[in-house]
């Protein structure tokens, strides 16, 4: 059975792809759907944020994990509303966590903001960008793509570094989940837990 999201991005796939065309209705479909799910996920992810008084944290992680995951893939529930919450939740979570390193001396925002773009990096020049499922990416657009999210991440933290320095640390505190989650979602184990979760909790019944 369909679901709301892939009902609508259907209908408006078959309106707007014409015959001949060199992408499927089922492609542009898929697209559309994920770009419904990511506004329904943002008014969401902004409600509970302003709730839980984590909503600058909240916008800053997701903006910068957005703007990653979109050159490089990455794992996700193949349901709807499991794959919606799932990322809504582990948003907020780095989200709050965030939240609580303020009290984080900038020699130690430094070296966690480090740290984390070394293993990005690291998953990144590995596995990035993720092979898509329903349209197969050439090799030459797979080298572009890991070539800009590794200079988006290189750029990215020499940046933060420098507004650790301003006295700006819940920015850098912010990239370093938003890079750290984008990356561990590139990783192989990540796939492998997601296809388990999805089994034991997701496919019951």
């Amino acid at each position: 059975m369909m679901s709301w999201t892939e009902k609508m991005s259907t209908r408006i796939a078959k309106k707007i792809v014409p015959n001949g065309e060199a992408y499927t209705v089922g492609q542009v479909s898929h697209g559309i759907e994920i770009f419904l799910l990511q506004m329904f996920g943002a008014v969401i992810l902004i409600t509970i944020s302003i709730l839980l008084g984590c909503a600058f944290e909240a916008i800053a992680i997701t903006a910068m994990y957005m703007l990653l995951r979109n050159f490089s893939g990455g794992a996700h529930f193949n349901g709807v509303m499991a794959c919606l919450l799932s990322g809504t939740a582990l948003l907020l979570a780095a989200a709050l966590l965030t939240k609580q390193l303020i009290f984080l001396n900038n020699w130690a925002s430094s070296l966690l903001i480090l740290s984390a773009t070394i293993v990005s990096v690291s998953i990144n020049w590995h596995h990035a960008p993720a092979r898509h499922t329903y349209v197969e990416i050439e090799e030459h657009i797979r080298k572009r793509n890991r070539k800009i999210i590794l200079t988006m991440l290189l750029i990215g933290c020499l940046s933060v570094q420098f507004l650790v320095y301003l006295d700006y640390k819940q920015l850098g505190h912010a990239f370093s989940f938003a890079v750290l989650l984008q990356s561990l979602l590139l990783h192989p184990l990540a796939y492998r837990a997601m296809g388990r979760i999805e089994k034991i909790i997701f496919m019951k019944g």
